[in-house]
């Protein structure tokens, strides 16, 4: 992602909004392509002898697996986020959260429409009864209609692009998949990486990582009794001066 990135024409223009779009869409080109089916077929040894529901065909793994991205690109005076899927982007502003991000779930009214037309179908919030999300990079199972557009198909790579200008209230980003925001909503996340970040205290340590916080956050809502995985950042925008 950030190889396509800065090689778009797009980014150095400084036309930011567009390059994260183009990236975006370079992922799924990226993964039809000799080089990904090249890197495919890699990571395709690694995997099938321990999961039966990979395709054996390297070739083929990209129409049945894909991803979530939520992506923040932060230049001196503006944050930039685009997200395809249910994963989640929120600021803090002042101790407020702001979603830098929406959830993008089949039952959602313009996402359906667009399954809809594309000749899908949303059955108990999934996309033809199978996938509970209506954007992602990869499940080119859904992306093989050659009369639509890219953002037009069943399910599209195509993000959602949100500006934001850096101002001094801003505190930090916590970028998460849908297990932490199944789990807590934007403002319980927020207030719980502030009272982490007190109780903590990283401006008296030097060498403190925000990761640290992020694993109290998984220790909170990750269930014992099941096997669990998810993803999660914290990125603090003027350090921990609001503390």
């Amino acid at each position: 992602m950030p190889t396509l990135l800065k090689s778009s024409a797009a980014f150095k223009e400084k036309n930011y909004k567009q390059a994260l779009i183009d990236s975006f869409l370079g992922i799924d080109k990226l993964l039809e392509s000799e080089e990904g089916r090249t890197e495919l077929e890699a990571i395709n040894k690694v995997i099938t002898a321990n999961n039966s529901q990979i395709p054996q065909e390297p070739s083929e793994i990209a129409k049945y697996v894909g991803c979530t991205a939520c992506v923040a690109l932060i230049t001196k005076t503006e944050i930039y986020v685009a997200n395809s899927g249910d994963s989640r982007c929120v600021l803090s502003k002042s101790g407020i959260s702001i979603n830098l991000s929406e959830d993008h779930k089949p039952d959602n009214e313009l996402e359906k429409k667009r399954i809809l037309k594309a000749e899908g179908f949303v059955e108990e919030n999934r996309v033809n009864g199978a996938i509970n999300l209506s954007r992602s990079l990869g499940d080119m199972e859904y992306k093989q209609n050659k009369k639509l557009k890219a953002e037009e198909q069943i399910i599209t790579a195509y993000p959602d692009v949100r500006v934001e200008k850096i101002s001094n209230e801003m505190e930090f980003l916590i970028i998460a998949c849908d297990g932490i925001w199944d789990c807590m909503q934007s403002q319980v996340a927020v207030d719980y990486v502030k009272e982490q970040a007190t109780k903590l205290n990283p401006k008296q340590d030097k060498g403190f990582k925000c990761s640290k916080i992020v694993e109290e956050m998984f220790e909170k809502n990750i269930a014992t009794s099941v096997e669990s995985s998810g993803t999660c950042y914290l990125l603090t925008i003027n350090r921990w001066n609001w503390l």
